[in-house]
């Protein structure tokens, strides 16, 4: 009778929070048109698996190569497109409930608050890696902590329990890798972690778990053995680091440093301030066990390293938000689950299904007007559209109108006459070619990032109209317009 007792109790605790994580990932999932990162993947994934070659610039393959069936089996669609990383996303918060083991029934809590998440559930309804990476870092640390609790020599040569899970370890690693560059700054870390636990590895479980991890790692990135990438140009380590130290050198996307924390504040402040009281006692010896060592760090050395790095964007947020989630459930007693849990419910529908394409939210990166889907659903698909503009400016209108018949949509890098239908441009080219026929919003940008307003101490009365009602936070946001020209 206690274990019926205790089955049906686990039942009414985790049901709920897989269905409420489904329904959030799920519910109007196409509802958004694609973003700009969107639309360049959709292109990409249409190429597996005989034309895909790997780009750092665009990520790792395996997130091609999980969502290319589907689309062969169901079309292309925005739901198409997304339902992979929103089942993945709802197969993080089961993850959680792993780390029972660690967090006691605290887990039901950071599972709850992972369902809930704004960012963590917007970038599940996103076709992008970033959910990826979250599920392969929950199974690969659990698995990892599992590992450390086995007693075992260094010298020793061994292949048991310990080993098993080990390996299962690397195999997330491997599948991370093989997703998103990010993996080599967790690597990192990992590295530095285990020289401090060094006296619990065992020599013979890294040389297998390595092999294991490199066996995986090559498959994939030369395309099922397609490619050759063993050369020291081609090899997907030398080219991640070569194009992304160069984004950090260049200063592209940049953004102040206290960027990150900013999101922080802006969508997880209860969750924050609760993993910062974890992380207190930690410091003051009152939580020593593995657990809490491992995310403490890994919680501060994300922050730290992504606060450094000039490439400022809102999905690299979650690499901090993750540790920080299960560190607070930690420190959750009852009045800090229920306003943790109605502050990160109340900016995660704000965010995913109020204003989906707010530019106001600092999370959301070239958020795309709904007047671009629209435009091509109007617009009969009998006629010839050409594109010009520069091809960072062409997404994502050129998925929208890539079933147009006539010639494929290209790009030109200069204004000029052209024979067709419909002739969607910036609007540089459209007072060159002497036309203003009409005007769509493409894209708007946020350029939150560099807003002076920060500095400012008025910030922090705007703070609170923010989080309640989504006003803006600074007025420095532009957006492209495309002007379509008819009848050339």
């Amino acid at each position: 009778m206690a274990l019926r007792k205790s089955q049906k109790d686990l039942f009414f605790r985790v049901t709920p929070i897989i269905f409420l994580a489904t329904l959030l990932r799920i519910y109007a999932l196409d509802s958004p048109p694609l973003f700009f990162d969107e639309s360049a993947h959709a292109a990409i994934v249409a190429t597996v698996p005989e034309g895909y070659r790997y780009d750092p610039a665009f990520h790792g393959p395996l997130h091609y190569y999980t969502v290319a069936p589907v689309l062969k089996a169901f079309g292309e669609s925005e739901f198409t497109l997304r339902i992979v990383p929103a089942l993945l996303g709802v197969l993080l918060v089961a993850s959680i409930f792993l780390y029972k083991r660690y967090l006691g029934n605290k887990a039901y809590i950071a599972a709850l608050f992972i369902a809930i998440s704004p960012l963590i559930v917007n970038y599940s309804r996103f076709y992008r890696e970033d959910v990826y990476v979250l599920l392969f870092t929950s199974l690969g640390l659990y698995f990892f902590l599992r590992y450390l609790e086995f007693e075992k020599s260094w010298k020793e040569v061994k292949f048991d329990k310990a080993t098993l899970h080990f390996v299962l370890f690397a195999i997330f690693m491997a599948l991370f890798a093989t997703v998103k560059e990010t993996f080599y700054v967790f690597a990192f870390f990992m590295v530095l972690y285990g020289v401090l636990v060094i006296k619990k590895l065992r020599i013979s479980d890294l040389l297998i778990a390595s092999a294991i991890f490199f066996a995986i790692y090559l498959t994939l990135f030369s395309v099922f053995w397609r490619d050759n990438i063993l050369s020291f140009e081609s090899f997907p380590l030398v080219k991640a680091v070569g194009y992304w130290y160069g984004q950090h050198v260049s200063e592209g996307i940049k953004g102040p440093p206290y960027y990150y924390l900013l999101l922080l504040i802006l969508y997880n402040a209860p969750a924050l301030v609760l993993a910062l009281y974890t992380i207190y006692n930690f410091a003051r010896n009152k939580e020593k066990d593995e657990f809490t060592r491992l995310f403490v760090y890994l919680f501060l050395a994300n922050l730290a390293f992504f606060s450094y790095m000039q490439e400022k964007l809102p999905w690299l947020v979650v690499h901090i938000e993750f540790p920080m989630l299960l560190l607070a459930s930690k420190a959750a007693g009852r009045k800090g689950v229920v306003i943790t849990a109605l502050f990160l419910l109340h900016g995660c529908i704000a965010i995913n299904f109020i204003n989906p394409i707010n530019y106001a939210e600092p999370g959301l990166y070239l958020p795309t007007n709904y007047e671009v889907r629209d435009l091509a659903l109007k617009s009969s698909g009998n006629k010839t559209v050409y594109f010009l503009m520069n091809a960072g400016e062409a997404w994502p209108a050129v998925w929208y109108f890539k079933h147009y018949s006539g010639r494929y949509p290209y790009i030109l890098e200069k204004c000029e006459r052209v024979a067709a239908e419909i002739i969607i441009t910036n609007e540089t080219c459209a007072y060159q070619l002497g036309s203003h026929s009409e005007k769509i919003v493409a894209r708007c940008y946020n350029h939150w990032t560099e807003a002076k307003t920060w500095l400012d101490p008025g910030i922090v009365q705007k703070l609170p109209s923010f989080i309640v009602f989504r006003t803006p936070l600074s007025d420095t946001t532009s957006c492209l317009n495309y002007t379509i020209l008819r009848g050339n």
